[in-house]
């Protein structure tokens, strides 16, 4: 009997053996048998795992417990991890592997300014007349910092029939009178008959702009010739000589010591005045109490500061990005240096513990020893596994190359500080660039001499060939919202000029970040840097330099 029930007495008196002999269980069944009162027991066999399980099991197990095989289940844990968390912050780089282009063109915060612009205009659209208080909210001061021009031309598409009046609404909304009274508003409507243009005279411009006409001191000669240009559609001729009214308009009828110009089809975001002072103040000649200096005094000066920037042409370049331009190398090194490191590590270790399987060795590595094989698996696979994650974020993504956010409190920055970065290549467009007015004259000369192109790469060669510094706010203040173009440009180009980030924008953010940087405006400065002297009114021959009917301004 106590060999039938060899298993269930083991069950009870030996539970040690049991689990030694785990493999081997039997299973006792008790019945009950139709008469009588005794227990009948039968014992079966369990059905044993077959050997290769077995074996595989033992064999996991072994494998497992390398601590070369543990590494590289941490190191992909950790890459797994950065991936998926990539995938969630980064979609948005058009030029990182995570990019996402299904939702990305949907407008967001610039549908909340497109309201508040409109609601903005409409008070001022059924003829309301200014009382004596609200002039001051409405138009320049007398002493402007800023002038901000706009050429803006008639559109037939109905989908961008609202394409000015969003862009100067977004504008205007949500500024303070202050604000309001420290730049002059300049539009030009830009055909030949300006009243082609829905929006000329209206009630609202009346209202809000403080000089809004078509084009002023020009002979019926020379308005022929404009609207010869217009018919022919030749966009490259004609949006120079807009451009150089605008700059010779603001130049000579403002004494602002920066001049804007914005092209019509733009959104602003509510702290775009307020950022572009702060950064415009980095810009300016430092006060003699400022130990930290912009740049070294020998650096040529600045031309502008971009407003608007598309990441479209922002991405690595092996002209200009070492470790991208010699990739195969740059995995190299990286696989060497992390071996490097590694051994010395390792031989630190054993100089003080002999024994590299001692728990003082585990306790370096979290459990994980530093054997040959470990720092060969770390060297060859983890260490390229996690450069590929940092090409594969984009360029502008990674936070040594980022252009949002302010300067390193560690190392102050007077213009990283003010959210302003260098941009002397890829800044595209021209959709807002702000001026200084002491190179006005010859930016002017400039577009006179070359007369015909695409504007923006033509300030771009001029700054080039000068040489001019250029800047721009890393976390734009405009969106280009314009995919019906007035030039004609095919709406897939249009849609890629755009700031990827902006929609991103939330409302009551932006207003903290305008409050706060109103906060730091010297308004005393920029009132110093006015132009010196009497106003001179538009000369009437300007217009005709820009034609090449006169020789340009000396």
């Amino acid at each position: 009997m106590c060999t039938e029930f060899a298993i269930l007495c083991q069950m009870i008196h030996g539970p040690v053996s049991l689990a030694a002999s785990a493999p081997r269980l039997l299973l006792a069944k008790v019945e009950r048998p139709a008469s009588g009162n005794a227990h009948r027991i039968k014992a079966k066999k369990l059905t044993s795992p077959p050997p290769a399980m077995r074996l595989s099991l033992r064999s996991a197990t072994a494998i497992v417990s390398v601590p070369a095989v543990r590494a590289l289940a941490v190191g992909a844990v950790v890459w797994l991890s950065l991936f998926v968390f990539s995938h969630w912050a980064l979609w948005r780089d058009p030029h990182s592997a995570y990019f996402h282009s299904d939702n990305i063109y949907d407008l967001d915060y610039s549908v909340v300014r497109q309201k508040e612009g409109r609601a903005h205009l409409q008070k001022y659209s059924d003829g309301h007349i200014l009382e004596k208080n609200e002039t001051s909210a409405t138009h320049a001061g007398e002493n402007p910092a800023l002038c901000a021009a706009f050429a803006t031309v008639a559109r037939d598409h109905p989908d961008a029939a609202r394409y000015f009046s969003d862009s100067l609404g977004s504008m205007l909304a949500g500024l303070s009178a202050q604000e309001r009274a420290s730049f002059n508003l300049t539009v030009l409507f830009a055909n030949s008959d300006p009243k082609q243009h829905k929006e000329y005279g209206a009630p609202w411009v009346l209202a809000l702009v403080d000089h809004a006409a078509g084009y002023e001191g020009i002979s019926d000669a020379e308005r022929q010739e404009l609207r010869r240009l217009e018919e022919a559609k030749d966009f490259q001729r004609k949006g120079v000589l807009d451009y150089i009214y605008l700059l010779d308009q603001c130049y000579h009828q403002t004494r602002a010591p920066f001049i804007a110009v914005f092209e019509d089809d733009v959104i602003f975001s509510a702290d775009w005045l307020a950022r572009t002072l702060v950064g415009l103040q980095a810009l300016a000649l430092p006060r003699e109490d400022d130990v930290i200096q912009a740049a070294p005094l020998d650096q040529p000066p600045w031309l502008y500061l971009r407003l608007f920037y598309t990441e479209t042409f922002m991405m690595w370049e092996g002209d200009d990005d070492w470790l991208y331009g010699n990739m195969y190398l740059t995995f190299a090194l990286v696989s060497l240096t992390t071996a490097t490191v590694l051994l010395l590590i390792r031989f630190m270790m054993l100089q003080h513990e002999p024994d590299p399987r001692s728990r003082f060795t585990k306790s370096w590595t979290l459990g994980l020893r530093l054997d040959v094989p470990t720092i060969a698996a770390s060297s060859l696979i983890l260490a390229p596994a996690f450069l590929a994650l940092f090409f594969m974020a984009g360029k502008y993504s990674l936070p040594m190359f980022s252009l949002r956010g302010s300067g390193d409190p560690a190392k102050p920055n007077r213009l990283a500080d003010a959210g302003v970065f260098p941009m002397e290549k890829h800044g595209c467009c021209s959709q807002g660039l702000v001026f200084d007015r002491n190179q006005v004259p010859g930016l002017i000369k400039r577009l006179q001499t070359v007369g015909r192109g695409q504007t923006d790469l033509m300030i771009e060669e001029y700054c080039n060939e000068a040489p001019l510094r250029r800047f721009a706010l890393g976390d734009q203040v405009l969106q280009h919202v314009g995919l019906i173009s007035s030039r004609g440009m095919k709406s897939v180009n249009a849609q890629s000029v755009y700031a990827f980030y902006f929609e991103e924008k939330r409302e009551e953010e932006v207003k903290a970040k305008q409050a706060k940087a109103l906060e730091g405006v010297d308004w005393d400065m920029f009132r110093a840097l006015e132009a010196p002297g009497n106003l001179s009114t538009l000369k009437p021959d300007g217009l005709k330099q820009g034609l090449g009917i006169l020789p340009p301004l000396k």
